[in-house]
């Protein structure tokens, strides 16, 4: 069955380019191209996509009906910014998306992420990932974030929960891969915040990567020419 996505860019050539890309994944289904984020969240009831791909600009931070509309259904969302646009991971992951790519990644990163998302998991551009793991443990104790020894304080079921955290993993899909209860999945996210001192699982995320117990290139492709380089790119945009 079709993983059926959403399009709202309001750059012509970037959503040719993303339709180029999206003919060549057979799991894949363009069901709505816009370049606007009111029409795109009336389109959303209505065409009833599993994955919603926009620009920051559609998207509209504060007053989107594309935002309001995309969590009601409710719908994952995978930001594709500009490189000028990096800094915008944060504020783009506060207000629930699930993505954030870049429209310079690998073209094989556009159908990766979108599968990805569509599964429940999470996926950042390998070009901001750095950026976030810095922004998170920069605002830890020093003690916590330099030096520390995850195998020495956490059991090895722990540091099993904390990886597959670290790749995105929901805890349902946890428990599933480790034959256990969510409650328990639970647990163990609850202790291991406790030992490490830290109130939210994305800081113990964002440590795992930090120290080293997970790399944050492993589950990525390899970086590719840009998205959009203006070849095939004279489709015009449905409305």
């Amino acid at each position: 069955m079709s993983i059926r996505v959403l399009l709202c860019h309001e750059q012509q050539l970037v959503r040719a380019g993303v339709r180029t890309v999206l003919t060549s994944e057979p799991d894949v289904r363009l069901v709505g191209d816009f370049d606007g984020g009111d029409a795109a969240a009336a389109a959303i009831p209505v065409l009833g996509p599993d994955v919603v791909l926009a620009s920051l600009a559609c998207l509209g931070y504060g007053a989107s009906r594309l935002v309001d509309a995309a969590s009601r259904t409710p719908v994952p969302v995978i930001v594709l910014a500009g490189n000028g646009e990096k800094e915008c991971v944060e504020r783009a992951l506060r207000t629930g998306a699930r993505g954030f790519i870049l429209d310079d990644d690998p073209l094989e990163q556009i159908g990766y992420a979108i599968r990805s998302v569509a599964a429940g998991h999470a996926l950042l551009s390998p070009e901001v990932t750095s950026g976030v793991i810095d922004g998170y443990t920069g605002r830890m104790p020093a003690p916590r974030a330099e030096g520390l020894d995850l195998h020495g304080l956490l059991s090895p079921r722990e540091l099993d929960v904390l990886r597959l955290l670290a790749t995105g993993e929901p805890v349902a899909r946890i428990a599933k891969d480790l034959f256990v209860a969510e409650v328990t999945v639970r647990s163990h996210i609850h202790h291991l915040l406790r030992k490490l001192g830290l109130a939210r699982s994305f800081q113990a995320v964002a440590l795992a990567y930090h120290t080293g117990l997970v790399n944050p290139l492993s589950t990525v492709v390899e970086r590719s020419p840009a998205l959009v380089n203006g070849s095939g790119a004279n489709s015009t945009a449905r409305r």
